[in-house]
């Protein structure tokens, strides 16, 4: 049950990572640093607020 349970919350941060930038993929910045992840982000989204970048890369974070 417990794997189950870990699939589960794993899912679940993958859907709240998507929520808040729904055109990247997790695997895009998942290897990145903090830095490179966040330069990437401010790329892909043309400088979108960095709130919403430190949320994203709180969620990265956890899934790692």
């Amino acid at each position: 049950m417990e794997i189950l349970r870990r699939t589960d919350d794993i899912e679940e941060l993958v859907d709240k990572a998507h929520a808040i930038f729904n055109g990247t993929s997790i695997h895009e910045v998942i290897d990145l640093d903090q830095q490179a992840a966040r330069a990437f982000l401010m790329k892909a989204y043309s400088n979108p607020d960095t709130t919403l970048i430190d949320k994203y890369l709180d969620v990265v974070a956890k899934l790692r």
